[in-house]
């Protein structure tokens, strides 16, 4: 499905979004959609977390965390911007996820009213990134040199100057920001009401994402299932809701449900841990965390299933949300 056309159904919260004005609709009232695109671990999901002032995305220092479009909402100066963050683009190879998240960035950058092209200012831009921006959408790039509180003034100056003398015809603008500390963030946010075509508000003030609270609920426990388990595992693992659901009045109480699977037994072992250990500590840090999410005390049960070889498999994707059941695409069989 287009995003042009999922602009419902999403997380609302009743408040309105930072930077959101209930005041009178301006005469010129811009809306679109941005791509947040780039290699792997160049600080994606944090410049959105940080631009909507929460967690859409989920962050951890390990390369593919993001493995779908997340979406996120907010207004700056009479302009609804709509923010994709797309997973990191890479060579993909032949596994069937990689495929797909890989697949799931160009679809977004395809359908995007401008690019924000993310690379890190330790590097540079490299010839990865060339090669990736020249297979990307029609939509105009504005590169963002992100992590410039990383590197010395005078790196950051001759790369800046680099791209700069290349007068690229698709790229609009060079911007060095620093996601983490916020550091010309906004001055990036004032530049994008330029960028998009005059229309309505596609999302009603207050909701700041499309994704289902099963969604959100099942990536922060895959988040906490990446920072707690060695480097190789994470990306054999994934997580899907089974019950969320609040118990009848005068509780307060959520009960969740959620199933961790993974390819092989060994690593059941590995998630769970000596004694339940490993699995209890996620359990602990994902429910501190989802209960300030949702304002109250959750019931959680984490339990593990095998599912060989599930990353290849296109029913267990569909399953998990990954692809569209019903998309015939053969790059996704």
């Amino acid at each position: 499905m287009s995003v042009r056309e999922s602009s419902t159904g999403g997380v609302n919260d009743g408040a309105l979004s930072p930077g959101v004005s209930d005041s009178a609709e301006p005469t010129c009232f811009r809306s679109g959609y941005i791509a947040i695109a780039g290699r792997p671990n160049t600080g994606k999901s944090t410049f959105l977390n940080r631009v909507l002032g929460r967690k859409a995305a989920i962050v951890t220092p390990k390369a593919q965390t993001t493995r779908s479009r997340v979406l996120g909402v907010c207004e700056r100066d009479g302009a609804q911007l709509i923010f994709l963050d797309t997973p990191g683009i890479h060579e993909p190879g032949r596994l069937l996820l990689n495929r797909v998240m890989v697949r799931a960035a160009y679809d977004a950058c395809s359908e995007a009213d401008v690019i924000l092209y993310f690379v890190e200012a330790t590097t540079g831009l490299t010839s990865e990134d060339r090669e990736i921006l020249n297979r990307l959408g029609s939509a105009r790039v504005i590169l963002v040199f992100n992590k410039v509180d990383r590197v010395l003034t005078g790196q950051l100056m001759e790369r800046l100057a680099a791209v700069t003398a290349l007068a690229e015809e698709r790229i609009a603008e060079v911007v060095p920001i620093s996601a983490m500390t916020g550091r010309n963030v906004e001055r990036l946010l004032k530049l994008l009401p330029d960028f998009l075509p005059e229309g309505p508000r596609y999302f009603p003030a207050g909701q700041w994402t499309d994704q289902s609270e099963d969604f959100i609920i099942a990536e922060v426990i895959r988040e906490k299932l990446f920072m707690q388990l060695r480097q190789e595992l994470p990306y054999a693992l994934a997580v899907r809701v089974v019950t969320w659901e609040r118990r009848p009045a005068p509780s307060e109480v959520r009960d969740l449900e959620a199933l961790i699977i993974v390819a092989r037994e060994s690593q059941k072992g590995i998630v769970i841990g000596h004694r339940g250990e490993g699995l209890k500590r996620v359990g602990a840090l994902a429910r501190k965390e989802l209960e300030a999410m949702f304002g109250g005390p959750i019931f959680m049960q984490l339990q593990v299933r095998v599912e060989r070889e599930w990353s290849g498999d296109p029913r267990v994707l569909a399953d998990l949300g990954y692809v569209d059941p019903d998309d015939p695409d053969e790059d996704r069989r």
